[in-house]
């Protein structure tokens, strides 16, 4: 299957990373860290509630050999958007509640529960016509409309404090905004390019699609440790330092990582296991040829705009940074591995190993906090990273584990060669 769009994905997440650069900006100036971190754990609260509704099936659609018949996909689409109009007005009822009871201020309650609803509701629209063009390797239409969303997603709020609008209120809109343009365009993508098959999956396959919802709530376990852990035990104050340091990796890294990431599993599905491995290697030299770098620029950027712009307001975000950049780098290799193991084991396999690499870093992170402080858990993931990439390359050993290294020590040779070529010349 030819896989299309790697570049148009690339360039649409690269601007997207150029408007959530500047958003970024704005809000060090104009959000405190508290404020920070309650909209981070909104986020947070909605990403739960679209993986709770998403069921995992997204990727089991994406992974699995045969797609989902035209029915199937109708009844799926229909039963999904009517659990998520439920659990959105569940989530209004709890949010009235708490603020009523005055457990959280009447923003506060209100951002989170629509925070909810609208990853909820959007998700449920646009999972089948998602998993379509994923499945089909149309990434030229994924990256326009979502390179797109996200350009709205971040600077539409910027814009709106900057024209006085309450922070809460550009937050939202934002949000709301963001995510409806990118459920309706890629709606609309689907049924442009991918239309589903007449012949294939009578029914979902709920089975795998368990086993990847585990997975992907396991991640966001690993990745959500600054709001369960840090926020309880040492207030909002440190956790949105941590939310805003791990913003700046994430902008960093985040358009090669992601792109590789998202175009691996249906690239790989296809191939021999040989094949799989020395594409992996390949991929894994380019991602970080184009990551590491931007990887070591972070930190001095940032010191420089955290005293020039933002009258060091987040000093305590710069202390973290080395440990989070660490993490980046030592994990760069899972955005590799992952869809590699996602198509070379069954999903339950591959959930199991998830499980027990959080088990390792939730302990690691418990321990480093209660040896080290608030800072412990920049530590324990820096040292986590590492953790987790020999924990894969270890399940992957019968498929080919030993060709991915040998073509990553062979690639790196031949860099050298040719490096010193042009050097000579």
């Amino acid at each position: 299957m030819k896989v299309r769009g790697i570049g148009t994905l690339g360039t649409a997440q690269a601007l997207a990373l150029a408007a959530a650069l500047g958003a970024a900006s704005a809000y060090a100036a104009w959000l405190t860290p508290t404020q920070l971190a309650l909209w981070a754990l909104a986020l947070a609260a909605g990403r739960a509630a679209m993986l709770l509704i998403d069921g995992g099936l997204k990727a089991a659609l994406v992974r699995h050999a045969q797609s989902l018949q035209a029915q199937a996909s109708a009844r799926l689409t229909r039963g999904v958007l009517a659990a998520a109009v439920a659990l959105s007005a569940l989530a209004g009822t709890v949010a009235a509640w708490v603020h009523q009871q005055g457990l959280a201020e009447g923003s506060a309650a209100g951002l989170v529960a629509l925070a909810v609803a609208t990853y909820l509701l959007s998700h449920a629209v646009a999972l089948t016509a998602l998993a379509r063009l994923e499945r089909g390797g149309r990434f030229d239409w994924v990256g326009r409309v979502e390179g797109g969303a996200t350009v709205l997603e971040f600077a539409l709020p910027a814009l709106l404090l900057a024209s006085g609008l309450g922070w809460a209120w550009a937050l939202a809109l934002g949000l709301v905004v963001g995510r409806a343009a990118r459920a309706a365009g890629l709606v609309w993508a689907a049924w442009q390019v991918a239309e589903p098959e007449r012949s294939g999956l009578s029914r979902p396959p709920w089975r795998d699609g368990l086993a990847m919802q585990a997975i992907a709530a396991l991640a966001m376990l690993r990745d959500q440790m600054h709001l369960w852990l840090v926020a309880p035990w040492f207030g909002a104050l440190w956790a949105g330092a941590y939310a805003f340091a791990l913003l700046a990796c994430a902008l960093a890294s985040q358009v090669v990582v992601a792109t590789v990431a998202r175009v691996a599993v249906p690239a790989l599905r296809p191939l021999s296991p040989r094949r799989r491995a020395r594409r992996a290697a390949r991929s894994l030299r380019r991602l970080a040829l184009w990551t590491l770098p931007l990887l070591l620029l972070t930190w001095p950027v940032l010191h420089w705009a955290d005293a020039q712009l933002w009258g060091h307001q987040w000093h305590r975000a710069l202390e973290l940074l080395p440990g989070l950049l660490l993490r980046m780098a030592t994990a760069l290799p899972l955005a590799v591995l992952g869809p590699w193991l996602a198509v070379a084991v069954p999903p339950a396999s591959a959930a199991a190993l998830h499980a027990r690499w959080t088990a390792v870093e939730v302990l690691l992170a418990v321990a480093a906090l209660a040896w080290l402080g608030p800072r412990g858990l920049a530590v324990s993931w820096a040292l986590g990273g590492a953790l987790g990439t020999l924990l894969f390359l270890h399940a992957l050993r019968p498929h080919g584990a030993g060709v991915f290294l040998g073509s990553l020590w062979r690639g790196r040779h031949q860099g050298r060669r040719r490096w010193s070529m042009s050097t000579c010349s």
